[in-house]
């Protein structure tokens, strides 16, 4: 992934990393891209979703937004593509859905599921240790929480306006 990165900040002229930048939590790979509200963000990473997907084989993929309006703006906009990516992908199946603390059981499908999996969350919906999303449940495999059961996934992140994410 590191040479894909240099050849890429090559072609673009952009300085080249000598390394990946990691969380301070949790060491693994952190890309940042960065572009102005408007020019088409949720299409660059959504199309990343399914490259990723063809390319590696990357199945879950965790969609965090700041606020209800940017994630009603995120199910919009994969509703009115879906038959474009379809079309790109040659139909690869997947499923998208938004998180809800009162249906656990998506949780559980994402998990479980094999086909390529979109889940839409608020970072308010984890922020605090006492949200449902970080307790253990009955409802989801062994007791666990949904967090616990998400990061077994290895999920790819993408955050959505990092910017307004408190951290």
């Amino acid at each position: 992934m590191l040479k894909n990165l240099q050849k890429i900040q090559v072609r673009n002229n952009i300085l080249k990393s000598d390394a990946f930048v990691t969380n301070d939590v949790y060491d693994v790979p952190n890309f940042s891209v960065e572009m102005e509200t408007g020019t088409g963000k949720t299409y660059v990473y959504l199309r990343t979703i399914f490259e990723l997907n063809k390319l590696h084989g990357f199945k879950k993929f965790i969609i965090v937004v700041p606020s209800v309006a940017i994630r009603e703006g995120v199910i919009s906009s994969i509703k009115l593509m879906r038959e474009h990516f379809r079309a790109l992908y040659n139909n690869v199946p997947f499923d998208d859905f938004v998180y809800n603390s009162k249906d656990l059981s998506k949780v559980r499908q994402f998990a479980v599921n094999n086909e390529l999996q979109l889940m839409i969350i608020n970072i308010q919906a984890f922020q605090k240790d006492e949200n449902i999303f970080n307790q253990e449940r009955d409802k989801l495999a062994s007791g666990r929480s949904a967090r616990e059961l998400m990061q077994a996934t290895s999920p790819i992140i993408i955050i959505d306006e990092p910017q307004s994410v408190d951290n």
